[in-house]
């Protein structure tokens, strides 16, 4: 029997499904990646390939009407087969937490 995972999260989680470029540090060009998930202290990422590793250093912004630059960056923390990535954030923008306390007060 398997013991049932414990949900360590701090902060409530929103799916979003968003489409954004994603700027790797190590990379020239952006990737273009599915933001599927999202809370204050990271997202959670798809990519159709494997450019993404654990300990990668990456930014992404994307615009909302009236938060028009939701911005944050942080490191990698995560990644598995499917191209599902975590990112940890550690520096976001007024207007992204202003964005994640809509999402909370809409919930």
């Amino acid at each position: 029997m398997t013991e049932p995972r414990i949900d360590r999260r701090r902060h409530a989680r929103f799916l979003l499904g968003l489409p954004v470029d994603l700027r790797l540090e190590r990379r020239v060009t952006p990737l273009m990646v599915e933001l599927l998930d999202v809370s204050k202290s990271g997202a959670r990422f798809q990519t159709m390939g494997d450019e993404v590793r654990v300990a990668d250093r990456a930014k992404f912004g994307f615009v909302i009407p009236e938060r028009p630059t939701c911005h944050a960056e942080g490191r990698v923390v995560r990644v598995d087969r499917s191209g599902q990535f975590v990112l940890a954030f550690d520096d976001t923008n007024d207007d992204f937490l202003g964005f994640i306390r809509l999402l909370e007060a809409e919930s």
